[in-house]
């Protein structure tokens, strides 16, 4: 039987779609790896990466509106030929396609045998893709039909620079292709190296460089004939390249430097920026003015020619592995190199506390007020804060090992437990800690009581244990025989509850644990943290960015999450179904809403109500955004905007309005950072939106 019921929860759980609405709100404007990017003009421009992701800008990067894809690809290259019609592709032979300035991207089918990496376009019609197995595509029809092109390497091709008729593609191992018939025929040149190359571009309709692997930048002065090495005086990876003139080029590097020549390209200086991230797109639009992409989305830019950086991405990126409210305003997370991060308005905004040393790993986080807080981890650590998480205080501990978790009724009673069955109670506030008899063989992975006698723990020995004394005795009541040994445990009541085995299986109980159904999830995704807000809903997440969810009780199976973030989830808190929080790898958090989720999801299908919503843009914003509507008919528009409390800020619309588009410019100069909500009402229907004020 419990075959049947993961067989059945598989074919659930793969042919489901997403309903809910999940925003980055750490880091800002999110978190992916950017690959790529592209600029129309000084204003408006993309940048693209991992998870699907495409943002937008139209004030030169300093904000950005994060753009739907419909895809978790990682997206590595993009190019628009004018201002509505753009390209991009990615891994899996991701090509999509878009023709009203990114709000909308197709699919499209390109006949790759694996990854693409680079595209570029020559005019409207002529376009090149490259990618794995030295794969060249080119397009004659703006994209509808690729014809792969031999390109006489079977090197993975990186990327692509057109001058006219000239067509070069370079990529690893020094692989470089070129064509003078506009990518109809290509010959192999050799340049005299086998570094990877990972970005080929022409300055001039003579000049090009290719920027590369161990110190490496080429330049060619003869249209990609020949080419000559460049003095960089590093063995730094180059992977990205641009010039503002003929003479001022950036090249964008590893751990966050940027070069810069001021000769044409023959010497290379390094500078230090404003991250120690790796930089992998780079555009000059002037000898001063220059912004960059790299790992962990962040977004740097000078002004002043390199020598001066800014960061235009915010946030911190220590990955965060627990995180915890004592209502719907306060809360707390914590992870790696000792972080703590503190918010009071919901988890729109977080700060970022140094709570332990350098080196901690701090596992789980517990607040029973405002001021009392523990936070457990690697090395027996074990701190407390009473003063809200602002600073802490380490509790004497004799164990070097980890503790994974602990939950705390009061200030001075609480629960730890972590490796070799470790299993302490404290009844003074940590002072001192009392071993308890866990009665297990193995680690102990999380603990959770439901009041100060009935209680669960998980362990490595593969069951899951529970006592109804106060911890006094532990004993196991299942008989399921499981095959690995188990997460995190956490219970709705007495008798409901969920967990999850380490060879991926969510488990769900009615019983308080007497016994357990099994659920599989599909292949290749790996179980972190399960929690229930009540005894029919249940979550569980994971790597890769997945959020699993059952609304009955384990009937039917949701993956929530189809937008474009793959970070791995560790930590999970839900105040009710409407509204919660995840956290995970590189300082990922993203908040839950449901009740924005109808317009920001469905709102381009759905054109019954009389008129189509759109999110506001740009999203978060500083100090002025655009509200965009279509009418499906003439009709009377009431339209007003309103804080996160519910009061009235202004109205914007109060009128009858023919058929057609509309743009409402919202001003917030004098109106404080935070949520806003944005309300149109007709004589048919009513829809809101949220957008995010940033100040």
């Amino acid at each position: 039987m419990k075959n049947i019921i993961g067989l059945v929860l598989f074919s659930i759980l793969t042919v489901n779609v997403s309903f809910a609405q999940w925003q980055w709100q750490n880091p800002l404007p999110q978190g992916n790896i950017l690959f790529g990017s592209y600029f129309l003009n000084s204003s408006t421009g993309y940048a693209c990466g991992d998870g699907g992701t495409i943002i937008k800008t139209t004030n030169g990067g300093l904000n950005w509106n994060i753009l739907s894809t419909d895809t978790k690809e990682s997206v590595r290259s993009l190019h628009f030929i004018n201002n509505l019609t753009g390209y991009a592709c990615g891994l899996n032979k991701l090509f999509l396609k878009t023709t009203d300035a990114g709000q909308s991207w197709q699919q499209s089918s390109v006949n790759a045998s694996a990854n693409l990496f680079s595209v570029k376009f020559l005019n409207s019609s002529t376009g090149f893709i490259s990618g794995d197995n030295g794969e060249l595509f080119k397009t004659s029809d703006g994209g509808i039909v690729w014809i792969l092109k031999q390109t006489n390497t079977s090197r993975t091709l990186t990327s692509i620079a057109i001058s006219d008729s000239i067509v070069l593609t370079a990529g690893l191992y020094g692989a470089l292709a070129r064509s003078s018939d506009y990518g109809e025929t290509f010959q192999t040149v050799n340049t005299g190296n086998t570094n990877y190359f990972f970005d080929v571009s022409f300055k001039n309709s003579q000049t090009g460089f290719i920027a590369g692997a161990y110190g490496t930048i080429l330049k060619t002065t003869n249209k990609g004939i020949s080419w000559s090495a460049a003095s960089t005086g590093t063995g730094r990876w180059f992977y990205s390249i641009s010039f503002g003139d003929e003479n001022t080029g950036f090249a964008a590097s590893d751990y966050g430097n940027v070069y810069r020549t001021t000769n044409g390209g023959s010497n290379w200086t390094g500078y230090i920026t404003a991250t120690s991230e790796y930089q992998y797109s780079l555009i000059a639009f002037d000898v001063n003015n220059v912004i960059s992409f790299g790992n962990k989305g962040t977004i740097i830019k000078t002004s002043n020619a390199g020598i001066n950086w800014t960061e235009v991405s915010s946030g911190f990126r220590n990955s965060l592995f627990a995180v915890d409210f004592i209502n719907e305003n306060y809360g707390w997370s914590c992870g790696a190199q000792g972080t703590v991060a503190i918010t009071a308005n919901g988890g729109i905004n977080w700060t970022r506390i140094q709570a332990g040393a350098a080196d901690d790993f701090l596992y789980q986080i517990d607040f029973v007020n405002s001021n009392t807080g523990y936070s457990v981890g690697e090395n027996g650590k074990i701190y407390k804060s009473t003063n809200g998480g602002y600073n802490w205080n380490s509790l004497n501990s004799d164990y070097t090992s980890g503790y994974y978790a602990l939950q705390f009724f009061d200030e001075n009673t609480g629960w730890i437990c972590g490796d070799s069955a470790r299993l302490l109670k404290t009844t003074n506030g940590g002072v001192n800690f009392t071993s308890s008899d866990a009665n297990s063989l193995s680690y102990i992975t999380d603990i959770c009581f439901i009041n100060q006698n009935t209680g669960w723990y998980s362990s490595g020995d593969k069951k899951i244990y529970k006592t109804t004394n106060g911890g006094l005795n532990w004993f196991v009541p299942h008989s399921n025989l499981f095959n690995a040994g188990i997460g995190a445990v956490n219970f709705v009541n007495e008798n409901t509850g969920i967990s999850f085995t380490f060879d991926n299986k969510i488990l769900l109980t009615t019983s308080g644990g007497n016994e357990w159904k099994e659920y599989l999830i599909p292949p290749g995704k790996y179980i972190n943290y399960v929690y229930g807000t009540d005894a029919l809903n249940f979550r569980a997440i994971g790597d890769y960015g997945f959020i699993y969810h059952t609304p009955d009780g384990g009937q039917n199976w949701y993956e929530e999450n189809k937008n474009n973030f793959n970070d791995r989830l560790f930590g999970m808190y839900f105040f009710n179904n409407n509204s919660g929080i995840v956290c995970g790898g590189n300082g990922c958090i993203f908040k839950y809403d449901t009740q924005i989720s109808s317009i920001l999801n469905n709102s381009a299908e759905n054109t019954s109500s009389g008129f189509t919503l759109l999110q506001n843009y740009p999203n978060p914003f500083n100090p002025t955004t655009k509200i965009r509507y279509n009418l499906n008919s003439d009709s009377y528009i009431i339209l007003k905007v309103f804080d996160i409390l519910g009061k009235e800020i202004k109205t914007l619309v109060h009128q009858k309005q023919s058929r057609g588009n509309y743009e409402i410019l919202f001003e917030a100069e004098n109106l404080p950072g935070g949520i806003y909500f944005y309300s149109i009402k007709s004589e048919f229907n009513s829809e809101t939106g949220r957008m995010l004020l940033i100040k």
